[in-house]
């Protein structure tokens, strides 16, 4: 009697340990369908830029975000962020950056303003620990002319018309840790034909079994010879050549690509 009494205990220990698993499963597909209506199902219309992104996180949710944010004035803001880690905290995190970044259509601030805006906003309530990686560039579609801010995120490569590239320098501390740092300004021009990525430690940090990392130098070769392509087709692209490269269908960490092309 006491051997049936132990297993029967024990089937009722694993057919609830069956249905936690069964409920969390379901709780994360739902968290997963909330977290992608906050990225965008598609880039804007911008007269005189093909613009693109694309965005795939390596559990059922993920800490990358990005997004392109019309101004008033016709300015569009192009915005990457990573926060640190992977799974429900980080998307926790990255929903609270996505709320946040909505919150500033209503001032247009410059890229400085608001990365210091956002770094003190989430700086006071930031988990021990975390951290986000930011990048807050803001494109004026008339002249060219991109003025952005770095919160320690990976330069943004430009491939100018002429095969020229160039490296977006300029970094500042990362978001969530110092609530009272200042960020810098940097600017440049795009040029007819200059080609812009914004990307997640995601895409350059793939590694094959071996180790070999993808790297700048890989992401530099696979949009140069894309470059009569157009960005929609590129950002889908790259995701597939990188699982190839990788010889996985997944990827180990979050993957984000944001391209602008002024045409």
């Amino acid at each position: 009697m006491a051997n049936v009494a132990a297993i029967r205990i024990e089937h009722a220990r694993l057919a609830a340990v069956e249905q936690a698993e069964k409920l969390m499963e379901l709780e994360l597909s739902q968290a997963s369908e909330i977290q992608q209506t906050l990225l965008p199902t598609e880039a804007p219309e911008c007269q005189g830029y093909d613009l693109a992104g694309f965005n795939v996180p390596c559990r059922t949710v993920g800490g990358d975000y990005y997004d392109f944010v019309p101004y008033k004035d016709g300015r569009m803001a192009l915005v990457v962020g990573d926060v640190s880690g992977k799974g429900l905290p980080a998307a926790l995190l990255m929903s609270s950056l996505q709320a946040r970044v909505q919150m500033l259509r209503e001032t247009n601030p410059d890229p400085g303003t608001a990365v210091t805006v956002l770094n003190r906003s989430l700086a006071e309530r930031c988990p021990l620990g975390k951290f986000i990686t930011f990048f807050y560039a803001l494109l004026d579609t008339k002249t060219g002319i991109l003025k952005y801010s770095n919160a320690g995120h990976n330069y943004p490569l430009l491939l100018r018309a002429n095969g020229a590239v160039e490296e977006l320098g300029g970094s500042g501390m990362v978001m969530g840790i110092f609530p009272s740092v200042y960020y810098e300004v940097r600017e440049i021009k795009l040029e007819p034909g200059d080609l812009l990525a914004l990307y997640s430690d995601g895409v350059t940090e793939a590694t094959t079994p071996k180790g070999v990392e993808f790297g700048e130098e890989g992401l530099t070769k696979f949009l140069s010879a894309q470059q009569s392509d157009s960005c929609s087709q590129i950002v889908v692209s790259l995701a597939d050549y990188v699982r190839r490269w990788r010889g996985s269908s997944s990827f180990s960490d979050d993957f984000t690509i944001v391209l602008a092309r002024r045409l």
